[in-house]
């Protein structure tokens, strides 16, 4: 039985979050967004924390877990919130808010371990960072993701600065300028959490990790030296890989997070407000107004299709560019039979090339690898995908 549910010492009780002391002197904070089916940071949930980080710290406890009390952790801010900014102050209004609530829970003098069940993006991501340990649980459905460059804008609650720190940074740029997602095992393997186990010991592990507080580990020689004497040298790989995808003047989000690590180590609120990195650049910007409407074009979708039984079978993909190519490759990795069409064969094979990579580095297995590509098949002429009459 779980002590932190039965022997309690007292209970705080907030409108999004709330906590309770155990016998063995740890607290227990859990995020409970009132409402909502998901926890996201709003302006009242962030002052919320910042109270209740304040309560805590006066208990003086031995340590500090902070869990989710829905099925998944924490997916970031609230994104409603962005589109509610007159200007683009108050959008940094919003993430000095973020950024000053994350640094105190940061300087608490006592052990603090984040409980990650399910998906940890943005800001719930620098939620976990905020904490000294992270325990992850072993599941499919927990992944790890930093997605604001996908919004046109950068992690403003010290994501910048402290995940190179955490996890060297080659891997950390990989992850802040492509927003991409990552496991709980790949995520214990690269060091972002200590621990990823199932969930039948998450909570003890949370509590036996807090109360042992173990050494931190340190970065190997050479991701020491990329922070350091080296760094110049990532900075300007990130820039050639960002280059290769994008100009500046179109989607400038990842130039302004290798520019902001490189000039100010990932504090915001060091560059100059008129910079093309800065958040009040960003935020002025139109395509970060377009991707948050993408955004919410794309929930909506989502819950048009809620409810609904049907499944594809099979997707025809005409035009084997970088995008129809991609998108033909994701349905054929997951199971739909695809036929990928263009005017001539030569036309198609980069778009297979590029697929049988991509399925190398995400699948990993090469029988998995082989279904994938058997599932995806080359149409100049289009007359397989066509229905017989």
């Amino acid at each position: 039985m779980d002590r932190a549910k039965t022997d309690t010492i007292g209970m705080t009780t907030m409108r999004h979050w709330h906590f309770v002391q155990d016998a063995q002197g740890l607290v227990w904070l859990s995020f409970d967004k009132q409402g909502e089916s998901t926890n996201t940071f709003s302006t009242e949930a962030l002052n919320e924390l910042s109270a209740a980080l304040d309560a805590i710290a006066a208990l003086k406890p031995r340590g500090m877990i902070v869990r989710s009390a829905k099925e998944q952790f924490v997916a970031g801010a609230d994104v409603q919130t962005f589109t509610q900014f007159a200007s683009s102050d108050e959008a940094l209004a919003f993430v000095r808010l973020g950024w000053d609530v994350f640094q105190k829970l940061a300087d608490l003098p006592f052990p603090t371990t984040a409980m990650v069940n399910g998906f940890c993006m943005g800001g719930g991501m620098e939620l976990a960072l905020a904490c000294k340990y992270r325990v992850a649980l072993d599941d499919p459905k927990t992944r790890f993701a930093l997605p604001e460059v996908m919004l046109g804008i950068l992690p403003g609650w010290h994501g910048v600065q402290w995940l190179p720190k955490l996890v060297g940074p080659a891997a950390a740029m990989d992850m802040l300028l492509t927003g991409k997602n990552i496991d709980a095992r790949r995520a214990r393997k690269m060091g972002l959490v200590d621990q990823s186990v199932p969930l039948r010991i998450l909570e003890n592990t949370a509590r036996m990790v807090t109360l042992e507080a173990p050494a931190r580990r340190s970065l190997p020689f050479m991701q020491r030296m990329m922070l350091g004497p080296l760094k110049s040298l990532v900075v300007s790989q990130a820039r050639k890989q960002v280059a290769s995808r994008a100009r500046r003047e179109h989607y400038p989000a990842p130039y302004a997070i290798i520019e902001l690590w490189d000039k100010h180590d990932g504090d915001p609120f060091a560059a100059p407000a008129d910079a093309p990195y800065s958040i009040q650049s960003l935020f002025a910007h139109p395509t970060t107004a377009n991707l948050i409407r993408i955004f919410f074009l794309q929930e909506r979708m989502k819950g048009l299709g809620k409810g609904s039984d049907f499944q594809a079978r099979h997707v025809h993909v005409i035009g084997a560019g970088v995008m129809g190519g991609d998108i033909a490759a994701i349905c054929a990795m997951r199971g739909i039979t695809v036929t990928l069409q263009d005017t001539e064969p030569k036309r198609i094979a980069p778009a297979i090339k590029r697929a049988a990579g991509f399925y190398a580095r995400r699948l990993r297995d090469p029988r998995r690898v082989r279904d994938a590509l058997d599932r995806l098949i080359p149409d100049p002429s289009g007359p397989a995908w066509r229905a017989p009459t």
